[in-house]
């Protein structure tokens, strides 16, 4: 539900599942705030946002994007501890269907 109406039905998996547009990375590196600022813009990344002690990236295109990411972090000094494809969580499937509704409503 969002803002008073149901936007979306289904099982955690079958929503999960549902979530094809792009993918998701999963990102810890040494500086999160910096590496967020140094993925504004960066060809291939979508959204990143703080999950956890880490950050979550969403891709179009999970080799080219991850490749261009470790770049972009590694010429300005930030060490990427961990970067792998995941499977969103639920609070991942509730964020992109509450975009995908307000891309609507624009």
């Amino acid at each position: 539900m969002y803002r008073g109406k149901v936007i979306a039905l289904g099982t955690p998996a079958e929503l999960k599942a549902g979530l094809t547009e792009h993918s998701l990375l999963n990102l810890e590196a040494s500086d999160p705030l910096e590496t967020m600022r140094a993925l504004e813009g960066l060809e291939g990344v979508r959204d990143v946002a703080v999950f956890g002690g880490g950050l979550h990236v969403t891709v179009d295109d999970v080799e080219a994007t991850t490749a261009r990411v470790r770049e972009r972090l590694g010429a300005q000094g930030i060490e990427v501890r961990k970067l792998a494809q995941i499977v969103p969580s639920m609070e991942d499937v509730f964020v992109a269907l509450i975009e995908r509704e307000e891309r609507k409503a624009a």
